[in-house]
């Protein structure tokens, strides 16, 4: 009894698995063709869907069929596999093997095929043609992309482990060398000296996977002996399966020597600037020797402030140098006015006025890289109109001028002049802070404060 229950179980577990076996085949996506003796045994729906046939067409027909609309070369290998009888048990490669299908339609066909027992060979048949015609389309777009980068006008390289692996044409004419003379050396090799260090941080930063810098800027050697500046845009890749860097290379040595040329130029316009300032302060003196040290010690003050306030450097630049020369008007002020111990008329007023027009109209033509005329026209101004020549208010009032007037009342309350005595510093900032939002600008006025009563700025009266 034991032993018919066994037998029975066996028999179920089996009709189990032939069952699941038959669901699996026959509801699969790829196709499933079983041979025997070169006939067909059996075909899924999927794999006659696949290839376009009829049953009782195949069962007629026989297997050779089934390779009839391959490829010439296709039907040859399935052929030489077919007669190779010392190799039984080997599978067939799995292609791609072209196929025009009965509709007409273009198919690759992934064919697996093992013999079995009893004579049987069983085909396993796939259609991977998106997954071919993609590969197929990636191969052109990777063949477009290196012809372009191998001819492109920029020098590329891939770096990988410190290695040159990769290089176009174009880094002859950039280095002197071919691709062949670069490749599989290292980059060392081209570093100066300075740069040598920076890079191989720069690789221990990468394989410790640190972020890494996308653009570089560095010496390296041509192979004539001279030094080509360039500058890299570096980006992580793949390359061969492992990581590397794909380096764009510009050569910037034109440039940076034109830099160069720029910054020596316009040391030269400064040096040039410099004395043309000194030249109108000694013609100033010459007038009014308390007004050459003045505008010299106005000059500092401005710059202090504007620095405090976060002026742009040329902003800074242009404030200076119009302080400097603030008082250019007054070359045509007679000197008993300007050195007059008592009050002075109001003709007299007039002229000691009118010496902000005169800077103006002595400046307004040279070109200046900064407003430096129209800071000087303004620098009397006050913010609530009462000041001259134009009454200008508020934000009419060019920031430069605003520190400027600052810098000027009260460098001018603290010196001793003919006509009175020197206010105390005290005494100055009162009457600053008195006036802030009035007649001066408000953030102007608080840096002032703040540079005299907590950072002790002193004006250098010695300074002429």
């Amino acid at each position: 009894m034991k032993e018919r229950n066994k037998i029975s179980e066996r028999k179920i577990l089996f009709e189990l698995k032939e069952d699941l076996c038959r669901l699996l085949v026959e509801e699969s996506a790829d196709g499933v063709c079983v041979l025997t003796g070169g006939k067909v045994e059996y075909c899924n729906s999927a794999f006659l869907d696949l290839l376009g046939f009829k049953e009782e067409e195949i069962r007629a027909e026989g297997a050779e069929i089934l390779w009839r609309d391959l490829q010439p070369a296709d039907r040859k290998r399935i052929e030489d596999w077919n007669s190779n009888k010392r190799d039984f048990q080997a599978p067939l490669s799995p292609g791609p093997f072209g196929l025009i299908s009965r509709s007409g339609r273009s198919l690759a066909l992934s064919l697996n095929a093992v013999r079995g027992n009893n004579k049987r060979t069983i085909i396993l048949a796939r259609d991977i043609t998106e997954l071919t015609n993609y590969h197929l389309r990636l191969r052109e777009k990777e063949k477009i992309l290196a012809g372009m980068i191998d001819e492109a006008s920029t020098p590329v390289f891939v770096v990988q482990d410190g290695i040159i692996r990769f290089a176009n044409k174009v880094v002859f004419d950039v280095f002197g060398y071919s691709p062949e003379e670069l490749i599989g050396t290292g980059i060392d090799r081209y570093l100066t000296e300075e740069e040598r260090e920076e890079i191989l941080e720069l690789y221990r930063e990468r394989l410790s996977e640190k972020p890494i810098k996308k653009r570089l800027e560095m010496a390296l050697k041509h192979r004539n002996g001279r030094t080509v500046v360039v500058e890299l845009e570096v980006n992580l890749v793949s390359y061969d399966g492992s990581p590397a860097e794909i380096v764009i290379m510009h050569d910037i040595t034109a440039r940076k020597e034109m830099e160069t040329f720029q910054v020596q130029a316009l040391d030269k316009i400064r040096a040039a600037f410099g004395a043309t300032i000194r030249i109108l302060n000694k013609l100033v003196e010459a007038k009014d020797p308390y007004t050459g040290g003045h505008q010299k010690r106005v000059a500092d003050l401005a710059r202090a402030i504007a620095t405090e306030m976060k002026l742009s450097p040329e902003q800074v630049d242009g404030l200076r140098l119009a302080a400097e020369i603030h008082d250019i008007g007054k070359i045509i002020v007679p000197s008993e006015i300007l050195s007059k111990p008592g009050l002075i008329s109001e003709s007299e007023w007039g002229l000691v006025k009118n010496h902000v027009n005169i800077g103006y109209e002595l400046l307004r033509d040279i070109e200046f890289p900064w407003p430096v005329a129209e800071i000087i026209y303004q620098h009397h101004e006050r913010l609530n109109g009462s000041g001259y020549p134009r009454g200008l208010k508020g934000e009419q009032i060019v920031i430069e001028a605003r520190i400027l007037a600052v810098a000027d009342v009260v460098e001018a309350m603290s010196s001793h002049r003919p006509y009175r005595e020197a206010h105390s510093i005290e005494d100055t900032m009162a009457e600053i802070e008195k006036n802030k939002g009035i007649l001066y600008d408000e953030k102007v006025v608080e840096v002032c404060l703040e540079l005299f009563r907590k950072k002790a700025y002193n004006f250098n009266f010695n300074r002429r």
